[in-house]
């Protein structure tokens, strides 16, 4: 089998096209994992903090677990939102596959900054 080059850039050309379709539905689905996440981790810090501590109280290091964690859902169903890529015949499928890539990444990295900082927030409130 001998590949010419007009070969080999028709076949990255299509893989590039079946990409980018799939790019915006694995950010939904990041999404909605990282919504369930962020709900669970909640709700775990909501029981533990109601039923492992000797006096529950509703204090700033409880209230900054909680809205930080909500936070991070919010992210999480940001992401989560269908998103429409429009392509026309000038769109460059390269860097309209790296801006959409670069932004997941950015929108996931909000989100486990959130995420981890609930998480130890939540920790150190718990084990205080």
């Amino acid at each position: 089998m001998n590949l010419k080059g007009e070969d080999v850039a028709s076949s990255v050309r299509d893989w590039l096209k079946e990409e980018i379709k799939k790019g915006p539905g694995s950010k939904n689905d990041l999404g909605k994992f990282y919504f369930s996440v962020s709900i669970g981790t909640l709700a775990l810090f909501a029981t533990l903090l109601k039923f492992a501590v000797v006096s529950p109280s509703l204090d700033a290091g409880t209230c900054s677990c909680f809205l930080i964690l909500l936070l991070s859902s919010g992210v999480a169903l940001y992401m989560a939102i269908p998103s429409i890529l429009r392509l026309n015949a000038d769109t460059e499928l390269y860097s309209a596959y790296n801006k959409m890539i670069d932004s997941i990444v950015v929108q996931t990295g909000i989100w486990f900054a959130f995420w981890i900082t609930g998480f130890v927030v939540g920790t150190i409130k718990l084990f205080s």
